[in-house]
């Protein structure tokens, strides 16, 4: 039996969503195309365009900002929750037990009809970025800071996550970045919510499945990987010897080749306008990561493989000037693609079936049981 391998080029499930051609490098969100949006939309756009499908008027981006904002602050339990959680562990793994934990503190979180899940999805995606600036900061021996509702979702994750309010430079530079990582496709951790979300679990179970999946090291757990690679290089010189010395020692360049793409990421452009536009002061590692982008550009090894850089390998300078701590990277890429994950669960809501593939077995043939004093 012919078999294929991570299940690629197979086709699973139909989707409104997102779009993309990963020969000529082209996303589209529900149509509308990846460049477009990351000069002009919000996240919020982002997420009314993923759930309802098209981008809102004016009233209702408002109505839909009214209810993220009214689900952002921490109920005394949820408060608690973070308080108690351990402060010396990973940020992927603050957040997969945070969101689980949330739903012991839903009396309907096994209740999958379309007005409950929206009221999740909106709820977690809400609640997520004030769930990580408040476990960072009480980890860090800060108290938690209050969201702020006159301030956008982006601003608003920065303001609670560092105590004060970002230029607009800066909180910009996130409000892109959120945009560019909501939504691509059937990636690992969005199969995995609509593997979950399929057998009928509930919605924080899929997004759990989600979130687990997002910190592998091949998928979102390459940002954080990406960037301790730039600090590991420490000056553009350095960067052809380092590649050279990981080749030869057999490993791997992280935030470098996709699955879809055999050209740059579309969304690396915009990444690195970002950094740029932030100015002087916090272009260090935007020139490491130029320095390594421009010897992959023409080293034989990848240029063979069709390895270009993709949406982490510029994520990583831009997050850490945003003054992120290394751990919470792909935390913040969990925070955008929680849109998206959403999205896909609605999805998969409206024509729900187990999903099942099959594998071909080709273990030992036909055996007879021996019992143990013949063994």
């Amino acid at each position: 039996m012919t078999t294929n391998a991570g299940l690629t080029n197979v086709t699973v499930a139909n989707t409104v969503l997102s779009s993309i051609d990963g020969t000529a490098g082209r996303l589209r969100y529900v149509g509308y195309d990846i460049h477009e949006l990351a000069q002009s939309a919000t996240f919020e756009d982002i997420c009314y365009l993923l759930w309802y499908g098209d981008l809102p008027t004016s009233i209702q981006l408002r109505d839909f900002k009214a209810r993220l904002i009214s689900e952002r602050k921490l109920s005394e339990a949820e408060l608690a929750l973070v308080e108690h959680l351990p402060h010396d562990g990973h940020g992927m793994d603050a957040l997969r037990t945070m969101v689980s934990a949330l739903a012991q503190l839903d009396p309907h979180a096994d209740d999958t009809r379309a007005d409950h899940v929206e009221d999740i999805s909106v709820r977690l995606v809400a609640k997520i970025p004030t769930l990580l600036a408040a476990w960072h900061r009480i980890r860090s021996g800060q108290m938690p800071v209050e969201p702020d509702p006159d301030l956008d979702h982006a601003t608003n994750f920065l303001w609670m996550l560092h105590g004060q309010r970002p230029r607009e430079a800066v909180a910009r530079a996130l409000e892109v970045y959120l945009v560019l990582a909501a939504e691509h496709g059937l990636n690992a951790s969005t199969f995995a919510a609509r593997v979950a979300i399929g057998s009928h679990a509930d919605v924080y179970c899929a997004v759990v499945a989600a979130i687990g999946t997002l910190k592998g090291l091949w998928h979102g757990g390459a940002n954080q990987k990406a960037m301790e690679t730039f600090i590991a290089i420490g000056t553009p010189e350095n960067a052809a010897a380092y590649i050279d010395t990981l080749l030869a020692q057999g490993g791997r360049l992280m935030g470098v080749g996709h699955r879809i793409y055999k050209v740059e990421d579309p969304r690396v452009r915009h990444l690195w306008a970002q950094v740029e536009a932030l100015g002087s002061g916090y272009d260090q590692w935007q020139l490491v990561a130029d320095a390594v982008r421009n010897v992959i550009a023409t080293h034989p090894y990848f240029t063979q493989r069709q390895l270009a850089p993709n949406v982490e390998f510029y994520s990583a300078p831009l997050l850490y000037a945003l003054g992120l701590p290394l751990d919470l990277f792909t935390a913040a890429f969990a925070m955008s693609r929680s849109a998206g994950w959403v999205a896909h669960i609605r999805e998969q809501l409206t024509d729900n079936r187990l999903i099942r593939p099959k594998a071909a077995y080709n273990g030992p043939p036909n055996r007879s049981f021996v019992v143990l004093e013949e063994r």
